[in-house]
């Protein structure tokens, strides 16, 4: 040990040779499961395994959290009650990773086999898609025989399904969520985008992110023709952000009686940027790429017409292909002028009907970034569920991983909203003027103008304030809603009494028509508006009508104040 010292010592490179020698003396097996140990430690945490974390807990799974009003009725009635949504989620142990859960999903997601019945679908603007049908007669064998559909006046309850990115009626968990839905006693059609699922498109038209108009076209189609039955609809992925700013758009007019939305992106922004971050969001970035440029290819003709088509084949990102498709076809200024516009977290406020949101933190496509929990907290009618694993659309659970525990969830949920009272009945629409239309944000409350027969009257941007202006000039008009009937009839009886022992009751109807319009709307706000509004006119006035009559009267004064003089 001393001669070693001394070597060292004297020599300097001595010490590197001793550690060269040392090193070549261990095993070469011992470096061989150092590196092996090393590599597993990197995949477990780059991949975000969490098989020992199931492992520690004892394989109970993690609870499932809920984010909603504390006043909200739908909870409180609804929710409380799916014990789905009040229990554990626990990943299936061999796919205890969300890239794992989202890859098994898409390739070997062991989907039911059953066959479809398909209609055809033509849109207004000339566009044609495929809606895919599933009766619970198909599963259930109680009717093999019946090959003409559904009876219009059929009361059994039907959902209606929107696919995500590149995805229609035949993907995996499409069919998990359908084939369970019809088995539970439901009547099940998938809405597949323009351009999917086997049909060319037909129009100048390309489904995007933000695209409403077809998801309301089937819908209100469905509505009048199947009038008795009660109407839901449930969205997964882009199908998610396309069915909540639908439900922000439309507001209280939509003939749906709840929905459901599953691992939607919300802010397409954020979303765009987190699947540009990271490498193993850039893989997914690509895959859905590659996704979107064969949907493309599908439809040459019409891109290389409408869209940049040499910038469409060289995408090599969601965004390269939205800035040379997207954008526009769609008449979009830039990539993030599309992304904010067809944000559905900009939506969340309007929503007025019943609507369960599920949305895994682990998501590896929609990051947890973009949950709006905030807005979805502020809003009565959601309820917000968040599980710690799940992955994109996957979330298996059971040892041989067979079932979607989102799928058991959603189903539970839709069945006891549907045995309650508290499903949403559409009001009837009244007028679809533009004075009528909803407001994006819920916090602008301020008063607006209404221009009706050349009278000009204040008025509030509530929704409900379009629907009383309209109902004010009919004595016997009925409506759905008991609270706004006894209201617009009280107003309508004080309006009426005042303008009775007005000069103008002689008139003609149209003219008493548009004053008793113009006194209601001022005096709507509050009983004292009108006097207030009286009492200005006074004070303002007075100085004209005081130089008036000083004018006229002005030789009476003076030989009054002469006559008191002598």
């Amino acid at each position: 040990m001393d001669d070693c010292s001394e070597a060292i010592l004297e020599s300097p490179t001595m010490a590197y040779k001793l550690l060269i020698e040392t090193a070549f003396a261990i095993p070469i097996w011992l470096y061989f499961f150092g590196l092996l140990l090393f590599c597993t430690v990197f995949l477990y945490n780059f991949l975000d395994f969490h098989f020992f974390q199931d492992l520690c807990t004892g394989f109970r799974g993690g609870p499932v959290s809920l984010t909603f009003n504390p006043y909200s009725e739908i909870y409180h009635a609804v929710v409380s009650k799916c014990k789905t949504l009040h229990g554990r989620y626990l990943a299936t142990p061999w796919l205890s990773n969300p890239h794992f859960q989202t890859s098994f999903i898409n390739f070997f997601g062991r989907p039911p086999v059953f066959s479809y019945r398909r209609q055809m679908f033509h849109a207004s603007d000339g566009g044609s898609f495929a809606l895919d049908w599933l009766m619970h007669s198909d599963v259930s064998g109680a009717d093999t025989r019946n090959d003409h559909g559904i009876a219009e006046d059929d009361a059994t309850p039907m959902i209606v399904m929107i696919p995500g990115l590149t995805s229609d009626s035949a993907s995996p968990y499409m069919k998990h969520l359908v084939f369970n839905t019809a088995k539970h006693g439901w009547n099940v059609v998938v809405s597949n985008h323009r351009g999917l699922g086997g049909v060319s498109v037909t129009s100048d038209c390309f489904y995007n992110a933000g695209w409403t108009e077809d998801v309301r076209e089937v819908i209100n189609y469905l509505h009048e023709k199947y009038y008795a039955a009660p109407l839901f609809v449930v969205g997964t992925s882009i199908g998610a952000n396309i069915l909540v700013k639908y439900l922000g758009e439309d507001g209280e007019n939509v003939p749906i009686a709840g929905a459901a939305a599953v691992c939607s992106p919300w802010d397409l922004l954020i979303g765009s940027r987190f699947i540009a971050r990271r490498l193993i969001q850039k893989l997914y970035d690509r895959a859905l790429t590659i996704g979107l440029q064969g949907y493309a290819q599908l439809h040459e003709t019409r891109y290389s017409r409408l869209a940049n088509w040499e910038g469409i084949k060289k995408s090599r990102s969601i965004r390269d292909f939205d800035t040379h498709a997207t954008c526009l076809v769609g008449n979009y200024e830039t990539v993030d002028t599309y992304y904010r516009r067809c944000s559905s977290a900009a939506f969340i406020g309007q929503v007025s009907i019943p609507l369960l949101c599920i949305s895994a933190l682990d998501d590896p496509v929609c990051t947890r970034e973009a949950i709006p929990w905030d807005e979805c907290r502020a809003n009565k009618n959601i309820v917000l569920a968040t599980t710690q694993h799940g992955g994109h659309l996957a979330f298996f659970e059971g040892f041989t991983g067979s079932g979607l525990w989102w799928v058991r969830a959603v189903i539970e949920f839709l069945e006891v909203l549907h045995s309650s009272s508290y499903m949403h009945i559409q009001k009837k629409k009244e007028s679809s003027g533009p004075h009528c239309a909803l407001l994006q944000s819920s916090i602008d409350q301020g008063p607006y103008l209404n221009v009706a027969d050349g009278m000009v009257a204040p008025m509030g941007n509530d929704p409900m304030d379009c629907a009383i202006n309209e109902l004010s000039d009919e004595t016997n008009r009925t409506v759905s809603d008991t609270g706004l009937r006894e209201v617009t009839d009280t107003r309508k009886s004080d309006v009426t009494s005042s303008v009775a022992h007005t000069p103008e009751e002689g008139s003609d109807s149209k003219g008493s028509t548009t004053v008793e319009r113009c006194l209601y709307q001022i005096s709507r706000q509050n009983k004292r508006s009108i006097w207030l509004l009286a009492y200005v006119a006074m004070l303002s006035t007075w100085p004209i009508v005081g130089a008036a009559l000083g004018f006229f009267f002005r030789k009476k004064i003076k030989r009054a104040l002469q006559g008191k003089s002598a």
